[in-house]
């Protein structure tokens, strides 16, 4: 599906539908070594949330980066996905500017292509690994196109909250899916983000299906996130977001 970029949401939303936290966390800092410079980033918190701060002078910047599920795919409608629903949430507490670019079936190189990451962005949701599961990614080539999509961004962005979203599927199957999460979770903790796995989601068969329904991109499968399990990944996301 083609990208799209720079959607703005007034003040005046529906009521939110999922709390974001607001508390103090900790920041420290990560050093590591590029081009023989030191660079400093902050690191997620222990408790894998990440902090986001508004300003009253400017809409709150968003990125998403995502495949199918990031699209919305299976949702009845496209502004049931969890991607509509968090940015309808986080514009409760303010004006929201949200871009994005997904692409349903794309590896993360494929969508690492198509990104034009915006400068001056408060947070950053990276939902990408399940295609490259599916197409079986040698895991050192995914390992260093999700690396450097995350240097991207912090290089347009620098010190830009990153929440960083596993694969859709259950641990431990024989797809391998939890070497691409433990790459996920190494490569954003080295950027200071913060993992948040769904591997509590996809096993609930009410997050997903039924087949044959006519839905948001054409008819749903027994894979993919329905309304349900949208609105669970959307509240799961922004139980790791604090804004102050």
């Amino acid at each position: 599906m083609p990208p799209h970029h720079g959607r703005r949401f007034p003040v005046a939303n529906p009521p939110r539908r999922f709390p974001v936290r607001v508390v103090a966390v900790g920041v420290a800092v990560l050093i590591a070594s590029a081009v023989g410079l030191s660079v400093v980033l902050p690191l997620s918190a222990a408790d894998g949330t990440v902090r986001v701060t508004r300003t009253d002078d400017r809409p709150l910047r968003v990125l998403f980066v995502g495949d199918s599920i990031s699209y919305g795919l299976n949702a009845q409608r496209q502004d049931l996905g969890f991607r509509p629903l968090m940015v309808d949430a986080l514009a409760k507490g303010g004006p929201v500017q949200e871009f994005h670019t997904n692409r349903a079936g794309a590896t993360t190189h494929a969508v690492s292509r198509l990104v034009d990451v915006p400068e001056g962005l408060d947070l950053a949701v990276v939902e990408l690994g399940t295609n490259d599961v599916v197409d079986q990614t040698a895991p050192d080539d995914f390992a260093r196109s999700y690396r450097a999509l995350l240097h991207r961004v912090h290089t347009e962005s620098p010190g830009v909250p990153l929440l960083c979203v596993g694969t859709w599927g259950s641990a431990g199957g024989a797809d391998g899916s939890d070497t691409y999460n433990a790459l996920i979770d190494r490569e954003c903790a080295r950027q200071g983000g913060a993992f948040v796995s769904l591997y509590g989601l996809y096993p609930i068969e009410a997050n997903r299906g039924p087949a044959g329904r006519k839905v948001f991109g054409g008819t749903s499968d027994r894979f993919h996130p329905n309304d349900t399990g949208y609105r669970a990944i959307a509240a799961l996301l922004l139980d790791r977001i604090t804004v102050h």
